[in-house]
């Protein structure tokens, strides 16, 4: 998990805090004290809590906000969920329900590989009542074991008509893709898996677009086919990564970290401080930039915390 040492950090100086008698500390969803479990536990939690132990035994505590968050997720309609477990609603509150347990120690899995989990608690063993099936079909799974996270086939398929109905608008000269041959969604899936420019090679983009069929198809023994063909692989292997494997738009602002980082004002707008230092106006944001530029990286709060100190 990418953040989990940043979270633990802000437990700790957050608990001091607590100690110290500070009356309005800062936010910490993990916060047991700040949001204590006011209500009887119930038995779709406490049956959400033993499966996601099953995959990831380093959870150790939870909170009203976990409580909160897996009954958001419930009442969900589950193709909603689909939608938008990599970018918005379903997101959103998977990434404070993360947040907000304790775990024991580094977790195995990643982020995203647990929040592909809890929809599939939610969907499966929740409301579909299929946890041995689950169990026995993702338990020890290789794909988790090596990526920290698994593609369920709904997730690919959806990605893959992104990547399927964006594709065909770079094709020129009235060329069109119209037919998906049965290798073609397995070379998509584990292209999906190759997350950084170097994993992501020319030879595997290649196999991919060849496993489609199309209409008037250029060919590869001519010059200008050749070219087109080239400029093809380049946009098709910059799109994995401009979209981050078909999972947000390429003019989307980058995520790097839970929502819950961010600083906002009342209104959601993310307001900053003005300070001048050597005759320059200097606010978070640019502080930020600043030190991303030197190699660092904070987060918003952290950096907050350094500017008000």
């Amino acid at each position: 998990m990418e953040w989990y040492h940043v979270w633990n950090a802000e437990y700790i100086n957050h608990k001091q805090e607590h100690d110290s008698g500070v009356l309005e500390p800062e936010e910490c969803l993990s916060c047991e004290i700040c949001n204590p479990m006011n209500r009887e536990i119930p038995v779709v939690f406490k049956k959400f809590w033993d499966a996601l132990f099953k995959f990831e035994d380093t959870i150790l505590m939870y909170n009203n906000v976990t409580l909160k968050g897996l009954l958001d997720l419930v009442s969900m309609d589950n193709r909603e969920r689909e939608d938008t477990i990599h970018k918005g609603k379903c997101r959103d509150i998977a990434d404070r329900i993360i947040e907000s347990i304790r775990y024991r120690q580094q977790p195995k899995m990643k982020e995203k590989g647990l929040r592909i989990i809890m929809v599939v608690i939610v969907r499966d063993c929740i409301e579909g009542d299929l946890e041995n099936e689950v169990f026995d079909r993702l338990i020890g799974c290789p794909e988790i074991m090596k990526h920290g996270y698994i593609l369920e086939d709904w997730d690919v398929e959806n990605r893959f008509q992104k990547f399927w109905d964006w594709y065909n608008t770079i094709l020129e000269n009235e060329m069109k893709a119209i037919h998906v041959k049965k290798k073609a969604i397995k070379l998509f899936r584990d292209l999906l898996y190759e997350e950084t420019e170097d994993l992501l090679r020319k030879g595997k983009v290649v196999e991919l677009l060849l496993q489609i069929e199309y209409q008037n198809r250029c060919e590869a023994d001519t010059q200008e086919g050749s070219d087109a063909w080239k400029r093809y692989i380049s946009k098709v292997r910059q799109r994995f990564i401009d979209t981050k494997q078909f999972t947000r738009e390429p003019e989307d602002p980058e995520r790097d970290s839970p929502e819950s980082y961010e600083l906002e004002d009342s209104d959601g707008s993310i307001g900053y401080e003005i300070k001048i230092e050597d005759n320059i106006e200097w606010t978070v944001e640019l502080l930020k930039r600043k030190i991303e530029e030197m190699g660092g990286r904070f987060t918003d709060k952290n950096i907050q915390r350094m500017w008000d100190h």
